[in-house]
């Protein structure tokens, strides 16, 4: 068996690779402290499971999830962040990792998180329901995440490969959706919605 344990903070990778090694006696752990590395790891080996760190380098919160799951297929992605808030939680699981446990938890609970995505089941630490999402679509939270960046329109509608002013009808419209007054506040609840900039 093989796993990637991506976190960019030393200590906690090793500490979890102890408990890890509980999983198969065989267990090979790759380790990442970005998404850059993420992705290179990806792309030079095979793994039964990833497992990964919202605040990481160049992570975008649940964008960069959906990233990695769309490359990995049907290798689970277990979440593994100082992120308790529902909102990240729901919008992790809705881009397609198989779960998502809080670095809060005991070892042994990280543990029961990794078996039973390992086995094809879901783990969450709370009882998500409906009520804990917001319905924006995956392009606008690309822009969002963008929004909690700082960048201009400009600057996003260049990364994006769209024109200034399709992306500022996005944001005008986001504003709406979000209930917020400026940019800013928008960036400031992308943190929320998106679990960015908490490890």
């Amino acid at each position: 068996m093989r796993l990637l344990l991506a976190d960019d903070h030393g200590l906690f990778r090793d500490s979890m690779a102890v408990w890890l090694k509980q999983l198969d006696e065989n267990l090979i752990i790759d380790f990442a402290d970005s998404l850059n590395s993420v992705k290179n790891n990806l792309q030079q080996n095979n793994y039964d499971l990833v497992m990964m760190d919202l605040g990481m380098p160049g992570m975008q919160g649940a964008v960069s999830i959906k990233q990695i799951c769309s490359q990995l297929g049907n290798t689970p992605v277990l979440v593994v962040s100082a992120d308790e808030n529902p909102l990240a939680i729901r919008s992790c699981i809705d881009a397609g990792a198989s779960g998502y446990v809080t670095k809060s938890s005991p070892g042994d609970t990280i543990l029961l998180a990794a078996r039973q995505v390992l086995s094809g089941a879901h783990y969450l630490p709370i009882n998500i329901d409906s009520a804990d999402t917001i319905d924006i679509s995956d392009k606008q939270k690309q822009i969002l995440a963008h929004l909690a960046e700082g960048l201009s329109n400009k600057e996003i509608a260049e990364k994006m490969c769209l024109s200034e002013g399709t992306i500022k009808q996005y944001v005008t419209t986001l504003l709406r959706r979000l209930n917020v007054d400026n940019r800013m506040q928008a960036g400031l609840k992308a943190r929320d919605i998106l679990g960015i900039g908490n490890s």
